[in-house]
């Protein structure tokens, strides 16, 4: 079987590269749960010029939302 690669959106802005969020497209996301729920992600996180791939820092929240970090 062969490994699809997905190419998401970059643009440069003030020489920063920046990427699309992964949940911009749920078929394509490989984490399509920590998206929103209502609609897709259109959130863009500063990368690094070889980066193939982000998920934004909302959607990496709701991955730990309702986690208790705390000892009661």
């Amino acid at each position: 079987m062969a490994k699809t690669t997905v190419a998401w959106k970059t643009k440069v802005k003030d020489g920063k590269t920046l990427m699309i969020c992964q949940n911009s497209n749920k078929e394509l996301s490989k984490y399509p749960q920590w998206g929103p729920e209502n609609g897709v992600c259109d959130e863009w996180s500063e990368t690094g010029p070889d980066t193939t791939a982000s998920t934004c820092w909302r959607c990496a929240a709701r991955s730990v939302s309702g986690m208790n970090f705390y000892k009661n």
